[in-house]
Order: C-alpha cells, then structure tokens, then sequence
C-alpha cells in the first residue's frame, strides 16, 4: 500500500536520458508516481529516441534533450522552461551530462541515488538522497528514487497508449529478439537456430524483432527459416512494443526489447553472460533466466558475485558462447 500523497507536490520533473531498458524501468515507476499523485503535472526529460517510449505513457509532458547538442542544446532547454519551478525533480541517472542538465531548471526538492549508491557525482547536484535501494535491481535503485514521495513499488504491466502494428501476424506467437546493442551480448547463430527449431517443432509461430542497424539485419538474415516472420528494422519503437506485447513469450538477451516486454507484461527468457541478471534481468523473470554470468565472474575475478562491486561485468568477448543449447531449452519447454 502506498503512503498518502503529498498535496503540495503539484510538479514533477524527471530526469532520465537513456538507454531503453533503463527509461522501461524509469516508466514503471512514473506510472506508479503518476497513479499516485494525478492532479500533479509531470514532465520527462529524455533523449529522442527514449522519449519514443515515454509519449506512450498517457499525460506525460516529454522534453527532448540530443546528447549532442551539448552545452548548447542545455542552454536551449533551460531557456525552454524558464519560468517554471518544479516540487521535485527526480533525478534518475548516474551521469554527469544529466547531472548538468538537471541544474537547467528550477526545483525545490531534487532526489538523487543514496550518497553510498552514488557514481559520477550526482551527490554534488541533488539535495535530497533516497534511502538504500530495497532490492539489487537497477529497478528497485530507480524506485527508491520516488520512495521519498510514499512510492513503494513499480507498475508492471503498465497501461500505455501502444498503436496498432499494421502488418499481419499469427494470433499466438514467440518473439526472438536475437540482437544486444552490443554484439558480444548476443548469443550463437547455432544456439538461435536451435530455438528457432525447437518451436517450429512444438508448433510455436516465431516472430524475429530488432532494430535497423545492418549487424541486427544480418543476424536476423542468417535465422531465416520457413514460416519465420522477420520484423527486423520494420517496426518503430512504439509499434515494437505492442507486438512484444501480444506475444506469449519473449527470448532475448539483455537489451532493451527484454524490459519493453516486461513493461506490457510478457514473459520473458532471458540470455546472460556478461552482467549479474538480479541487477539487469527482465524484472518479473528473473526465475526464467539463463545465465553463465555468475562462473564467469568467479573466473574472471576469483570471489563469488556476493563479493563483487554492484556494478561488476564479466569482460570475456566470447561469454555468451558458454550459454548452452540444452539449458536454454530446458527453459523454454518450461515456458511453452
């Protein structure tokens, strides 16, 4: 049960730029705001392709920031909310280019990360510190964030204005969403292979997601299989979401399509490697992941994950490969 709102606070600010997966947490927790305080007017700052995702929460005024822009494109947005001061600004990333640009506008209270969570000095531009986070996930440091305003848990699935996808699709189906921003987080060719014949086998449609980059379009090239539906780089963000979110199931590894998909409620079979899954995993399906994550650290540092620094990564170019085929899907005839 959440703590009674606060009658004065009127307007919130939120300050997160990127990357997708964060802003999916960053909205799970607005929602939550929003539900909680909805006379109170909030307004987003974000980055252009992030605030995508943000116009799909109802009544939210977003505010592009282009990275770069820089110093200037800061000037611009201080200029664009002169004279407008905020309840609270919500200060939700670890980054000095969204500290600086959280000292563009005006607010009373401005709540950042616990002074023992802090990185890159965020401490030095907030004057209100959230309390420890409650759990390990970034989620749970982004809901601490709002704890102070009687928030105490995130939105998921969350009510947002998704669009029709045009296209035809099967009325069941399974997304892959095969591609990481960064390549070394996707896993084999062989291992998606395997997937992609084990559904076709369980009778399961399979629909391929991702982004228009040519790394995305030739791996999903190379998964191409009868009756697969590539939906590769055909598909705007929003438009993204709401196929994730009609599927019975999503297989991905960790990128930003993995916590959309938590966003609208889909479950999610994570593929992990190279970051701990308590803190990057899909939120509700953490149970669901399968990762190498923590024999690699062990590896890689010599001190099991409960000693490592929150933020630890296992560096090994080549750590997805340790994914086995048969443990994936162990999981996925779980899941199906």
């Amino acid at each position: 049960m959440e703590n009674r709102p606060d009658n004065s606070i009127q307007r919130i600010l939120v300050v997160r730029l990127s990357a997708i997966g964060d802003v999916c947490h960053a909205m799970a927790v607005v929602a939550r705001v929003q539900e909680h305080y909805p006379h109170a007017e909030i307004t987003w700052i974000t980055s252009p392709l992030e605030a995508n995702l943000v116009r799909l929460l109802p009544n939210i005024n977003v505010v592009e920031y282009n990275k770069k822009s820089g110093i200037k494109g800061m000037f611009s947005l201080r200029q664009a909310l002169k004279g407008i001061s905020y309840d609270v600004l919500l200060h939700m990333q670890w980054s000095l280019r969204a500290s600086f640009l959280s000292r563009m506008v005006r607010a009373r209270r401005r709540i950042g990360f616990s002074k023992s969570f802090s990185r890159e000095k965020q401490h030095w531009f907030v004057n209100e510190f959230a309390s420890t986070p409650k759990g390990t996930h970034v989620l749970d440091s982004l809901l601490s964030i709002a704890a102070p305003l009687g928030i105490e848990s995130p939105m998921i699935p969350c009510s947002l204005a998704l669009p029709n996808w045009s296209g035809e699709l099967p009325e069941d189906y399974v997304v892959l969403n095969p591609s990481a921003s960064k390549a070394e987080r996707n896993w084999t060719v062989k291992g998606y292979s395997a997937v992609i014949a084990y559904l076709k086998e369980n009778n399961q449609n399979v629909v391929l997601t991702g982004g228009p980059s040519e790394e995305e379009q030739a791996l999903a090239a190379s998964l191409r299989a009868d009756g697969v539906i590539d939906l590769t780089g055909k598909t705007s963000l929003p438009e993204m979401m709401s196929i994730l979110g009609k599927a019975k199931l999503v297989i991905s590894p960790d990128t930003g399509p993995a916590h959309m998909a938590t966003l609208v409620g889909t479950p999610v079979l994570g593929l992990y490697a190279h970051s701990n899954p308590l803190r990057t995993g899909p939120y509700r399906d953490l149970e669901h992941v399968v990762s190498v994550y923590e024999s690699l650290a062990l590896k890689e540092y010599g001190k099991p994950v409960e000693l490592l620094p929150w933020a630890s990564r296992v560096h090994d170019p080549k750590a997805m490969h340790y994914i086995e085929e048969s443990d994936v899907l162990a999981q996925l005839a779980r899941l199906i």
